[in-house]
């Protein structure tokens, strides 16, 4: 009976061996450990296969003769091989050479390969095989460049199944890589110092509450702007695996309210000339970084673009938004994009473009400021306009009404202290002096008081009888009205 017992343990460690316990210890690895891609690279190339670096696949259990390993990377449209010769090399625990045709191809699977054991004495634990191979004739896996593009994050897996057996029984793994294979896009941007001069009321909106104390603004009332791009990766990425992009331009783009560049003139508009004025560049190190410049042919009263041609490496915008003082100031949540045109390293005619969004900041405003974004004017209409002041200040009041493709301004008078005033009569007589009489306008009203103490209620009578409510940006408001910046 004692006997049975001993005879049934070791029964039972055995098929602890084949069935799970034993190759635990199986692995497959990359050489070069880590892989990485370029997304961008990987795009261009479409269709075109790919090489995958060298896999090892370390048995954690003995492989019989007729036993199918499997090697896939989910999601990856694999290439069938095209020479055999070399494309797997088989070793012992201790290095020496294995019979070559210990393992070979049988097949394609959905996403990877499908090998066979085919030295009628199998391989053992520990043993382990190269799958494409550095050496003579360099043969490796193959993928199409768009499938690992679409894979991004799957990971190099590995088991082997029990020949010519149904149901499938796995006797290794399955077992995946740490990381072995990553896509990474090239390219990236990063607010340094992102605009954020807060618009003084004090001074009728023409300039910064307070002094800008990031070089190389400091000591003025300025506002700094700093970002930097990257072309290798964020952060840098030593060693790309082909195929890769160059970078031949780089176009950055802030979208926002630049009507303060019209300097002093009155023309209303952003003339070319006033940009490099308005938008300080100073030079950034290292010397051989491709400089941003001004493209003074498509910046506008909306938008400031940034440009940058030739040997594009990483670099740095450094410099800052001069105001003249003599120009009004809107608060403004910017908006940036930035786009990249680059070439195929190894074939620069195949050319293609990315992009991305960034922050570059907001201008906010040390008042209070409602929008009412519409007014109508005509015969039998008539506006209300009532502003409610819960504070202990008695603010001035402008207006700025925008109308038939112009802004002009105008004041209001006071909204007292804990006092409802209606602004309505002095709102129309601003719109009449401008000899508007029909149509819509757009009024931004704007107080020298805490943003808290202002709340404004606007609304319309046609005809006497028929009142239409306007919803303005003091309904339900969160400060600076759609810029998503709290005033601090």
């Amino acid at each position: 009976m004692k006997l049975n017992l001993k005879i049934v343990a070791a029964s039972a460690a055995v098929a602890m061996m084949s069935s799970g316990a034993a190759f635990a210890a199986a692995t497959i690895t990359t050489t070069p450990a880590s892989n990485t891609y370029s997304k961008e690279g990987l795009a261009l190339s479409g269709a075109s296969a790919v090489n995958l670096p060298v896999i090892r696949v370390t048995f954690g259990n003995n492989l019989t003769y007729q036993d199918d390993i499997l090697i896939t990377l989910p999601g990856v449209s694999p290439v069938a091989p095209a020479n055999l010769a070399g494309l797997v090399a088989c070793y012992s625990s201790t290095g020496a050479p294995l019979s070559g045709t210990a393992v070979g191809y049988v097949q394609l699977i959905p996403g990877g390969w499908n090998f066979r054991v085919t030295d009628i004495t199998g391989v053992t634990i520990g043993s382990y095989c190269d799958f494409g191979t550095a050496v003579a004739p360099g043969n490796y896996l193959q993928v199409t460049a768009s499938s690992l593009a679409a894979a991004a994050g799957s990971k190099l897996t590995y088991q082997a199944n029990r020949g010519l057996t149904t149901p499938t029984v796995i006797v290794d793994g399955p077992v995946s890589t740490a990381t072995g294979i990553e896509v990474l896009s090239q390219f990236a941007i990063k607010a340094d110092t992102k605009l954020n001069g807060i618009i003084n009321v004090y001074t009728d909106r023409k300039d910064f509450f307070d002094a800008e104390t990031v070089a190389p603004g400091a000591g003025v009332k300025q506002d700094t702007l700093k970002f930097s791009t990257f072309t290798l990766g964020s952060p840098p990425v030593g060693t790309w695996t082909a195929p890769t992009v160059t970078p031949t331009a780089a176009v950055a783009t802030i979208t926002g309210d630049f009507s303060w560049v019209d300097g002093t003139d009155t023309d209303t508009t952003c003339d070319a000339d006033e940009f490099p004025t308005a938008v300080v560049i100073t030079p950034v190190a290292p010397a051989l970084t491709v400089p941003w410049a001004i493209d003074t042919t498509k910046s506008n009263c909306q938008q400031l673009v940034l440009t940058q041609t030739g040997a594009i490496v990483d670099s740095a915008f450094t410099g800052y938004f001069a105001v003249s003082g003599t120009k009004t100031l809107n608060a403004t949540d910017y908006v940036g994009n930035i786009e990249w045109t680059y070439g195929l390293t190894a074939s620069p005619a195949t050319t293609g473009k990315t992009g991305l969004a960034w922050d570059p900041g907001a201008w906010t405003i040390n008042g209070a400021q409602v929008y009412i974004q519409y007014m109508p004017y005509g015969t039998g209409l008539s506006r209300i306009v009532y502003a409610a002041n819960d504070g202990v200040l008695n603010p001035d009041v402008t207006a700025d009404i925008t109308a038939n493709g112009s802004t002009f301004s105008c004041a209001l008078g006071t909204a007292p202290a804990k006092t409802v005033t209606n602004l309505s009569g002095a709102i129309d007589t601003c719109v009449a002096a401008k000899g508007i009489v029909t149509g819509k306008v757009a009024i931004l009203l704007t107080f020298i008081a805490p943003d808290q103490d202002i709340e404004v209620y606007s609304a319309y009578n046609a005809g006497g009888t028929d009142r239409g409510t306007v919803v303005n940006t003091s309904n339900g408001r969160s400060f600076f009205y759609g810029t998503g910046v709290t005033f601090p």
